[in-house]
């Protein structure tokens, strides 16, 4: 690949290796070329990106392209289902390469050997591939590789993840709008600065203060009463708490106090427990604006269900290896603070404030303007939970009311938004499965936009019950009657609707 085959600086690229792959009839799989390469950094001390490319003998003239997840790093093969890492349940849809699609994905350009988790961003274009830079790298590189194997470019390109991937996804429509027919993004990690420094802040509350943590027993005390208060708000006692703005009105973490406020007993919450819950299920405000004229952050579904560990790290409480210590430690040392010897210790953003809204700059996706995507017929699907405790439904929603803002009606034209109940980061009481890409593709290939979606729960034990997929802001609401596991027995309702 020549430099003018990529659209943003490179030194060009090639591929190092491609393997005809036999076809796999037991488990669905075409014959397919698998090929792998590199683009060159422009920065000869950057790492290269890595990707694979999966090219089917019999092809459907169309392209996914695979988000990364975390800090990347790792070659995203494409070779499973969409958005990604999500389940592989039948209802999620066999994946893209199985239904001949070319399928690809990258390491974003972050790969840098045992070299400590996040300390790339100490490169500046290894950041701004991280940053988003890479979705564009990856795709020009590869569609010129299926050019030359086809005589012919892909007909519809889409782009499909979770997470970061999914930050990457609306990276997609974004910037490189131009580029892209179709897109999914689920729980996409939308705002990096305000998330960190949230995540940063409920840990100091949890552990900067003599008995903040909450032990195991404590947090099932928590997501029992929460439970117990709001899981029958939707209609059903079914364990997913389907009505969480219900829930925000019915729920008292005072009702959980110990007498006098003082830890006595694993039966109830001292104060500095309960202020621990009110800092997490409260809206972080920051002390200037980031991007997009961002201001804050939350709240986090602490109270709505959620699962506590993720706040409350580790059983041992130490907090320095699990949780959320793991994703805002390295952001703040080699993002924010640029030093391998960085300290967490009286660290405050304050004293960063123009790194901080430089990287809000450049690695946020808050800006609502997707039109030149919009204008060429792109279709946008987003996907969020309401127990998800590293993207806050709160945050999802602000975007999407600041893009519903910037359409009005029209909206609904190009991008579909749902929120489901007791769904998580990928996991959750609810795992969604959903076939995303087949939506996706009736929506983009044959104008059909999603009709009364219907989700399927992939947990083992409540496998295959389904909800109604609901368009945000609604929610299911049971109607009173039949099977509560099947989604033909609840309703999409909207606000204030009980």
């Amino acid at each position: 690949m020549d430099t003018a085959d990529i659209g943003l600086p490179t030194r060009g690229g090639e591929v190092d290796s491609a393997t005809l792959n036999s076809a796999d009839p037991a488990a669905g799989r075409p014959e397919f070329c698998l090929a792998r390469g590199r683009v060159h950094s422009f920065d000869t001390t950057a790492p290269d990106i890595t990707f694979q490319v999966n090219l089917p003998t019999s092809w459907n003239r169309k392209s996914v392209q695979f988000g990364g997840s975390g800090f990347n790093g790792i070659v995203v093969t494409g070779l499973g289902v969409a958005p990604g890492f999500i389940n592989d349940d039948p209802a999620q849809g066999q994946p893209p390469i199985n239904r001949g699609y070319v399928t690809f994905g990258s390491d974003g350009g972050t790969a840098v050997g045992t070299s400590p988790t996040g300390s790339f961003a100490l490169n500046k274009e290894a950041l701004a591939n991280w940053s988003g830079q890479s979705v564009k790298r990856t795709r020009d590189a590869v569609i010129t590789i299926v050019n030359r194997y086809y005589g012919k470019r892909p007909g519809k390109q889409y782009y499909v993840g979770a997470s970061k991937g999914g930050h990457e996804a609306l990276i997609a429509a974004q910037r490189y709008g131009d580029d892209y027919d179709g897109i999914i993004a689920y729980y996409p990690a939308i705002e990096n600065q305000a998330m960190v420094l949230s995540w940063y802040h409920i840990w100091q509350q949890a552990y900067g203060r003599p008995g903040g943590y909450l032990n195991p027993a404590k947090q099932q005390l928590v997501t029992d009463a929460v439970y117990g208060t709001c899981d029958k708000l939707d209609g059903a006692v079914d364990g997913v708490i389907s009505n969480v703005r219900g829930c925000d009105d019915a729920f008292s973490v005072e009702s959980l106090r110990c007498p006098g406020g003082t830890d006595s007993s694993d039966t109830c919450l001292s104060e500095t427990q309960i202020q621990t819950l009110r800092t997490a299920s409260s809206r972080y405000n920051l002390a200037f604006s980031l991007a997009n004229g961002v201001t804050g952050i939350g709240p986090y579904p602490v109270l709505r269900g959620a699962d506590l560990a993720p706040l409350m790290l580790d059983s041992a409480g130490n907090g320095e290896a699990t949780g959320y210590h793991t994703l805002f430690a390295p952001v703040i040392r080699y993002f924010i603070q640029q030093d391998a010897d960085g300290s967490l210790v009286n660290f405050d953003y304050r004293q960063y404030e123009k790194r901080v809204k430089e990287l809000s700059g450049l690695l946020n996706t808050t800006n609502p303007d997707i039109d030149r995507f919009a204008h060429h017929g792109g279709k946008l699907i987003i996907v969020q939970g309401t127990t998800d405790m590293a993207v806050p439904e709160a945050l999802t929603n602000a975007y999407y009311e600041r893009m519903a803002e910037r359409y009005g009606p029209s909206i609904r034209r190009f991008v579909r938004y749902y929120v489901v109940g007791g769904y998580a980061h990928g996991t959750g009481r609810f795992d969604l499965a959903w076939d995303s890409l087949t939506a996706l593709d009736d929506w983009t290939s044959r104008n059909n936009p999603p009709a009364n979606p219907v989700a399927t729960d992939a947990n083992p034990a409540t496998k295959n019950r389904t909800r109604p997929l609901c368009e945000y802001p609604l929610w299911p609401k049971y109607k009173g009657h039949g099977d509560v596991s099947q989604a033909r027995n609840f309703s999409c309702v909207g606000q204030g609707q009980r």
